[in-house]
């Protein structure tokens, strides 16, 4: 069998250990990057990512999709869909990638799945954002497509400048995305790595002297966390409600319980193995090889 990975950096620790994984379970696995996709439309279609039919495959696992602009953007997620139609397994799935990329679908689906999560406003309108910010008094300024931490800002309702930021945002992004700061006993979270229905692991990332945000990609260290019965219940049905088949599901503790902070889509796995020594890489190959054994 032939699976492909698709990732930008292909020196990427996650996407190798997924390849790695691959090779124990008997497959062959292609990196591929969606910067060199090319269609061709007439009497019939046919997708090559470099010089691999992407239809001929028997899986793809979606590491990192990379990004460019809008239209690139939307070219390969829909060069996703449409090899989706094919039969071919997909995981993350195109629209599980879509609602976890989205921090507004994910939301919403966190919270018709009854999950805790922070209070949250989205909004184009400026007084409407600043309305939000004197409710909160303290916000995390998240942008709606944001990824490994970057571009977050912590805004205080009596700052001398935030009003001046959330028109400045508005003004580049077009909408600002306003989230309740939920601060813990102490500056960490936690990261449950789900796949499939099982729960991996979790791993308590904790932010750099003088920080908040806790992300590996801007500084923050892990340490084991113990997987109780709430983080493993409330990681699978996070990542169940956004419809993701493995996932990176971050949890902040509060005094009043957890609360889900995001379901990461596209997660690493390295954190999760240099805690606890867990091959995430080969149970992600294995569980697709699984769904193309079973087509």
């Amino acid at each position: 069998m032939h699976f492909g990975v698709v990732v930008t950096d292909f020196q990427d620790w996650t996407a190798k250990a997924i390849r790695k994984g691959f090779l124990k379970c008997g497959a062959e696995a292609t990196f591929l990057n969606f910067s060199d996709i090319s269609a061709q439309i007439g009497e019939s279609t046919s997708i090559c990512g470099g010089n691999t039919d992407l239809t001929r495959l028997d899986g793809i696992v979606v590491r990192d999709l990379g990004r460019s602009g809008s239209h690139d953007v939307a070219f390969r997620y829909e060069t996703l869909c449409h090899i989706e139609k094919f039969g071919l397994p997909i995981i993350n799935s195109p629209q599980a990638i879509q609602n976890a990329a989205n921090k507004f679908a994910t939301f919403l689906a966190l919270q018709k799945a009854k999950l805790p999560i922070p209070h949250t406003t989205v909004t184009t309108n400026l007084d409407r954002a600043k309305e939000a910010l004197s409710k909160y008094e303290t916000a995390v300024s998240k942008p709606l497509f944001g990824y490994k931490g970057r571009d977050l800002t912590l805004l205080h309702s009596d700052g001398q400048n935030e009003d001046g930021y959330l028109e400045s945002t508005l003004k580049d992004r077009g909408v600002i995305y306003l989230q309740k700061f939920l601060e813990a006993p102490t500056p960490r979270d936690i990261r449950a790595f789900v796949v499939g229905d099982l729960v991996a692991g979790a791993i308590y990332r904790i932010a750099p002297r003088g920080s908040w945000i806790s992300n590996l990609s801007q500084g923050g260290t892990v340490q084991r966390c113990p997987l109780t019965d709430e983080i493993e219940d409330m990681a699978l049905k996070a990542s169940k409600a956004v419809g993701t088949t493995y996932s990176g599901i971050d949890l902040i503790e509060t005094p009043q319980g957890l609360n889900v902070l995001e379901v990461n889509g596209t997660p690493s796995g390295k954190g999760i193995f240099q805690a606890w020594n867990v091959d995430v890489g080969t149970m992600i190959a294995d569980c697709i090889v699984n769904k193309a054994e079973d087509r």
